[in-house]
């Protein structure tokens, strides 16, 4: 059987060409607002200047679902909020947001719950479209 050994290598370089860098998320850490960590993700992943998704993830006590916030975003204080869209009672909110232009931005995230409110702060690397 000589063609064993080459189908090995060939299973093996297949499954390495899906570890490229357009699979890799770029990691940005979680922050918190009283009991509800607030974590976010970018799509695409590292974000691009311009236009991107934004994921807001809101979880409480034991990771459960945080479902009674409203959320804004936008990607400066010069930039208007806009409401994020939540997605079922998972506590997942989302929108897709103008970033800017530059290489950097600072995400910005206002939860309301009630009268409560907050604004959390996620410095982003942008890249190039």
């Amino acid at each position: 059987m000589k063609t064993f050994p080459s189908l090995a290598l060939l299973i093996v370089l297949t499954s390495l060409a899906g570890c490229g860098k357009d699979n890799e998320q770029a990691l940005i850490p979680s922050q918190h607002w009283g009991e509800t960590n607030v974590r976010i993700e970018t799509h695409p992943s590292p974000p691009v200047a311009g236009m991107s998704e934004i994921v807001v993830i809101a979880t409480g006590v034991h990771g459960r679902p945080v479902q009674d916030l409203i959320v804004s975003l936008r990607g400066s204080s010069a930039m208007p909020w806009v409401q994020a869209i939540q997605d079922g009672l998972i506590g997942v909110y989302r929108r897709a947001i103008d970033l800017g232009d530059g290489e950097t931005a600072v995400l910005q995230v206002r939860l309301q719950r009630g009268t409560d409110e907050t604004i959390l702060r996620f410095p982003l690397k942008l890249t190039a479209d």
